[in-house]
């Protein structure tokens, strides 16, 4: 059974003070990006501001093109709930990592990226759209149509250019149980606690 209102994921906190303004929301999940990124922490960062988080609010680590010692290395370091792989990594990769929760990104290009899903044995799948040379945060939409019904078989996290003037709109097509927001919520590449404020008042009128 799907939920009717997906669980909701912040992703590039950059900043301590991020964490405050996300204390004040009802969000599940943090995304620290520990890949090369405009918004890329290092542990050190990722672990300030963890130490300032909500107790209940989940960290999901987001990284690419590294290896699975690199990334539990990362992940017991800032004790991280769940481990977002957004490359090219196969199935063989993400059993190095089987013990702990994983999400793996597919790049929506068309209709048949979804069937790569049954490729692998993950947790959750994050749909995001595709931009050729990059591996997500691109901002942009994809065709939510095609993944309408891909939540009945899998967890599925949406991602890629939703906002408050859209979210409804994303949930109602896809059914997601996680809706993943980054530069929609930020101002000058940091969250904007105005625009964090307006995306939760906009699943209020849901």
């Amino acid at each position: 059974m799907k939920p009717t209102k997906p669980l909701i994921k912040i992703c590039g906190l950059r900043r301590p003070a991020d964490a405050d303004i996300i204390n004040d929301f009802p969000v599940s999940f943090v995304g620290f990006v520990f890949a090369k990124s405009k918004r890329q922490v290092d542990i050190n960062t990722a672990l300030e501001i963890k130490k300032r988080l909500r107790p209940d609010i989940k960290t999901v680590g987001v990284f690419t093109e590294t290896t699975p010692e690199e990334v539990r290395k990362t992940a017991e370091r800032v004790s991280l709930d769940v481990i977002q792989l957004h490359s090219d990594e196969d199935n063989n990769f993400c059993q190095h990592l089987r013990d702990m929760t994983i999400w793996k990104s597919l790049s929506i290009k068309d209709g048949n990226v979804l069937d790569r899903a049954a490729e692998y044995d993950v947790d959750g799948f994050l749909l995001d759209a595709y931009d050729k040379g990059l591996w997500g945060g691109t901002g942009k939409s994809f065709n939510w149509e095609l993944a309408a019904d891909f939540a009945k078989n899998h967890y599925t996290i949406l991602a890629g250019g939703i906002s408050a003037e859209n979210i409804n709109e994303a949930i109602e097509t896809v059914r997601p149980h996680v809706v993943d927001l980054s530069s929609s919520v930020e101002t000058d590449g940091f969250k904007d606690r105005r625009k964090i404020e307006e995306l939760f008042k906009a699943l209020e009128r849901k």
